[in-house]
């Protein structure tokens, strides 16, 4: 891979403008408004390529944009730090940042880590809870062809708690969740660490549509120098199901003038059939609808503040009420979904209570940051 990934295409304000449908002849505040209205954070990117072609900034944006990038170097460092966890993998964020042009900001919601064991899961979290004063987090329990899999998060808040997205960090013991019935769980991610990305970025499109970073993302890392042969990168969308996802994508970024000569037209050649042929397989999975015994659990938190825990693994605790799992980041009472009756949360409340505490790791030389979160969406989040 060569050394310098950045893309060489020419970025500019007035691919958002085209992107975000605003009148080029507006002041650059109105796009900054029209971004900020918009699904997914993109007014870092705004910020940061008016700063590069010289728009005038007041103390406020300059504020922002700095913070911003502040942001985006935490995420980086966290992100080195979890990559010392054996088997853990980045995707997404830092490693899509990487071929903005140099000198354009990345927006960065959060850090996705795939790891391949619980154990690593753990070790992931750990460092993080040592350096930040989470608040809140949440627990998923998957169970796929006979196999048990983990979804775990901890948030915190931004640099500035009212203006700042919150921070987080989302570790799985797989690579892609798919959607079920139709496309199944698929524990591995691709080789590739670029197919990877690219193919977590298509994989977004099950929990939400795409937005304008999505599409950015795309044309960035299309037009890198380390950008992946059209090839390859369609049979790795067939192998991971993923063709009719990344084709969207690629027919978005097509959509618009200004960007459409960063997609070749050998990839979009190449998913046209394999998507049709992996549309029509998931009809078939769907009118079959095989049982396989698949399902998950939701967690709800029971302790807070987050702790600090030993160990590498979660234990379950079953009482009449139903099942409480203890992590070393905290308790979860385990439910199907999102309602959950209040006389049960009492209820495994007090069942907590009368539990052991759970022993603690030996305590940090420099105190955490005073963090915490407020709100966000279901699981699997879609920062």
């Amino acid at each position: 891979m060569t050394s310098d990934p950045h893309s060489d295409f020419p970025l500019t304000l007035a691919h958002l403008y085209e992107l975000l449908d605003v009148d080029q002849d507006v002041p650059v505040r109105k796009l900054l408004r029209a971004a900020r209205q918009v699904r997914g954070v993109l007014a870092p990117l705004v910020l940061s390529l008016a700063a590069r072609e010289g728009v005038a900034m007041g103390s406020g944006a300059r504020d922002e944009l700095a913070r911003m990038t502040r942001r985006a170097e935490t995420y980086r460092q966290l992100a080195e730090e979890a990559t010392r966890v054996s088997g853990a993998r980045v995707v997404k964020g830092p490693s899509l940042a990487r071929h903005y042009p140099e000198g354009v900001l990345r927006p960065l919601g959060d850090l996705d880590v795939v790891v391949g064991t619980e154990a690593a899961l753990w070790q992931v979290l750990a460092p993080v809870l040592d350096r930040y004063e989470c608040h809140e987090a949440d627990l998923t329990e998957l169970t796929a062809h006979g196999h048990d899999h983990l979804y775990a998060g901890v948030w915190w808040l931004g640099e500035d708690p009212l203006l700042d997205a919150d921070h987080a960090v989302e570790v799985t013991t797989f690579g892609f969740a798919g959607a079920p019935g139709v496309v199944p769980l698929r524990v591995e991610l691709p080789d590739d660490p670029m197919h990877a990305d690219l193919l977590s970025l298509a994989e977004e499109r099950f929990q939400r549509p795409f937005t304008a970073k999505d599409v950015i993302d795309l044309v960035c890392a299309l037009t890198s120098p380390a950008a992946p042969a059209p090839g390859p990168l369609v049979a790795a969308a067939e192998r991971f199901a993923l063709a009719p996802e990344l084709l969207e994508l690629c027919d978005l970024v097509r959509a618009r003038p200004l960007l459409a000569d960063a997609v070749p037209a050998g990839l979009v050649d190449g998913l046209r059939p394999a998507a049709a042929a992996e549309r029509a397989r998931r009809t078939e999975a769907a009118r079959r609808a095989p049982h396989t015994g698949d399902g998950q659990l939701y967690g709800l938190q029971l302790t807070e503040p987050l702790r600090r825990g030993a160990g590498h693994h979660r234990t379950v605790h079953r009482w009449n009420g139903g099942v409480i799992t203890r992590s070393p980041v905290s308790d979860f009472l385990m439910v199907p979904g999102e309602l959950v009756d209040p006389e049960l949360y009492e209820s495994a409340l007090a069942e907590l209570a009368g539990l052991a505490p759970w022993p603690q790791r030996p305590a940090v030389t420099t105190a955490p940051h005073h963090f915490g979160r407020e709100d966000r969406g279901p699981w699997p989040s879609s920062r």
